[in-house]
This record gives structure tokens, sequence and C-alpha cells, in this order.
């Protein structure tokens, strides 16, 4: 079964690419099978410190989007890491509602999971509240974070 990891958070500067860099890094040593995509066209950390892992997406065109969606349907295992850049989730969001990804998701055996990168200002959780009530949120106890689909 494969995982999609989905690193966001709305404000810049969070430590979003940090923390996409570090799992990307983690995969790699665990030898686990991993391909990322890049959605910060002005900075693009993630595809610069893992080029042979990582490609570009722009999350304003469902085109190139559906990149994801390919990656998933080749490679049913593989764990796929998206670096969101600040200020994408509505354009995200938008994308999954209308194309029902989390259905399709879980269709191709995938389970998806939203980090939500965040420093100690109160705008941080405000923004976290207002991503979470836009798609179904459900609380993963095991590890205390959250996991983004449908119910």
């Amino acid at each position: 079964m494969g995982k999609l990891h989905l690193i966001g958070g709305e404000k810049g500067g969070v430590g979003k690419s940090l923390t996409a860099r570090l799992l990307g890094q983690y995969l790699i040593d665990k030898e686990l099978p991993f391909m990322g995509f890049d959605s910060d066209q002005s900075h693009g950390t993630f595809s610069r410190f893992y080029p042979e892992y990582t490609a570009a997406v722009d999350v304003s065109t469902y085109e190139s989007l559906d990149a994801i969606i390919d990656a998933m349907e080749s490679n049913p295992e593989m764990n796929i890491v998206v670096d969101l850049a600040a200020q994408t989730f509505d354009r995200l969001n938008k994308w999954l509602v209308e194309s029902d990804g989390f259905t399709l998701f879980e269709e191709l055996g995938y389970t998806t999971y939203y980090w939500h990168v965040m420093d100690d200002g109160a705008d941080s959780s405000y923004l976290l509240d207002q991503n979470a009530g836009s798609i179904g949120y459900r609380t993963n106890p095991v590890c205390g974070g959250g996991e983004f689909g449908p119910g």
C-alpha cells in the first residue's frame, strides 16, 4: 500500500521544505521507494536537494497535479512526498474536491497524510483549523497527527 504525504501549511518560512527533505531522506535511508513533487516555484528547495527523486508540480493546473495520480497508478507501493508552497491549500483542495481525489487515492490503495507545518503564531493555528475544516479530517491516535480523506 502506498502513502501520499502532503507537506503543507499556509505560512512561508515555517519549515515545510525542511520537513519534506527530512521525510525524503528518511525514506532513502530506509531504502523505501519514494518519489517527490515540489510545488514551490520560487525556491524549489526540495527538488534542489533531491533532483533525482523530485519533479516540479504546479498546483494552479490540474494537468500538473494529475502527475501525482499518474505516479500513484504507476507505482502502487510508492511513498509520494509533495512539498507544498505557502498559500497553495485552496487550489490543492479545489482539485481534490472536483476530482474526488480521496476516493481515487483509496481506490489506488493509497493512504493520504497531510503534514501541516506551522510556527507558534496564532495565525498558524487559525490556518490549520480552516484547512482541516475544508476537507474531512480524522485524528490518527497512533502518531498523534491526522489523516485527510472522506468521512
